[in-house]
């Protein structure tokens, strides 16, 4: 018997970065090449929420779990779009050095709950540079894929 489909993020994929599958995640990137041991890498969630949230709702809860966490929130910002999309870059302090994250979310309003498509994007402070557009294309290209969809 096998196993039903499971949902996916289909991500771009530029040159230089692997696909990249991680417990716990829908679907990923990573860089080829580390820094200090650090490689680069998009990592993508999908998460329930109750009810409607809206970006700024959950700027909000995104902030407060990062806080939490120890991390410093360097930007907030709605996006717009559909589905609607907001993203928050933090820094956290790490052994290699100050690590940097983008948490691009898009609101999937659903049933009266809101599925949150969440990539994150984590790479040292001193990567962030050369890399910065990869990661834009990568965050703005990341989409859901369900069993029976047509790949765009």
């Amino acid at each position: 018997m096998n196993a039903a489909p499971q949902v996916r993020a289909e991500l771009d994929l530029p040159e230089g970065w692997e696909p990249l599958d991680w417990p716990g995640t829908i679907g990923g990137v990573r860089h080829r090449v580390a820094t200090r041991g650090f490689t680069p890498q998009v990592l993508v969630t999908l998460d329930k929420w109750p009810g409607t949230v809206d970006a700024a709702q959950a700027i909000e809860i995104v902030r407060a779990q990062l806080r939490q966490s120890g991390a410093r929130v360097l930007a907030a910002e709605e996006l717009g779009g559909e589905p609607p999309q907001a993203e928050l870059r933090s820094e956290v302090k790490d052994g290699k050095g100050p690590v940097r994250g983008r948490y691009r979310l898009q609101l999937l309003h659903v049933a009266g709950d809101t599925l949150v498509l969440t990539s994150i994007a984590t790479c040292l402070r001193t990567q962030e540079p050369a890399i910065a557009a990869d990661l834009d294309r990568i965050l703005g290209s990341a989409k859901l894929v369900t069993p029976g969809s047509d790949r765009a």
